[in-house]
């Protein structure tokens, strides 16, 4: 039973991780089609966002075929953030994703600016999240630890090994002043 037709997930996906993947399940368990926004859109080959839109693109999307999602419920939909404080975030995304029914996140200013817009946003239980978050990721890359190949799934690891995902994370961070 589907508690409504269409809803949002919003991620930076940089990179995305197993955790991910649960959020991705969680969400179809409860609708009929999810949306995924690529979130901060416009930024890239910084510490926080080291992939372009277009990489996290085809990472998800190589992701969900790997996984064996069903692609026909799941559409992708690059978000910019916002560039002003003027401007409003819930309504940029309002204006650039299929019409929602509702959203799951359980990032705070996402929640707080998708209510504003009058969509319902409910929270997803965290899974292994001491261990699984893109940040982590990317510090255990900048240490030289391994550990971080087993927190992707197998067709982001293939992916982010072509795109040599560790010698950008070293080169974008190598300035000390920057962090990941």
């Amino acid at each position: 039973m589907f508690m409504c037709s269409r809803a949002l997930m919003v991620g930076r996906f940089q990179p995305l991780h197993y955790g991910h993947l649960y959020c991705f399940r969680y969400v179809l368990e409860k609708v009929d089609e999810m949306v995924i926004g690529i979130g901060s859109s416009q930024h890239s080959h910084t510490p926080r966002n080291p992939l372009d839109v277009g990489e996290r693109m085809e990472m998800i999307v190589r992701a969900l075929r790997g996984e064996n999602f069903p692609l026909r419920r799941i559409s992708i939909v690059p978000i910019p953030d916002t560039e002003s404080p003027n401007e409003n975030w819930g309504k940029i995304v309002l204006d650039r994703v299929p019409r929602i029914d509702m959203a799951f996140s359980n990032d705070f200013e996402t929640m707080r600016d998708l209510q504003a817009v009058g969509i319902k946003v409910e929270g997803i239980p965290f899974y292994r999240r001491e261990d699984l978050s893109a940040t982590r990721i990317r510090t255990l890359i900048l240490k030289g630890d391994s550990l971080w190949r087993d927190l992707v799934p197998p067709s982001v690891l293939s992916f982010l090994d072509e795109l040599n995902f560790e010698k950008r994370i070293k080169k974008i961070c190598s300035d000390p002043k920057r962090t990941p």
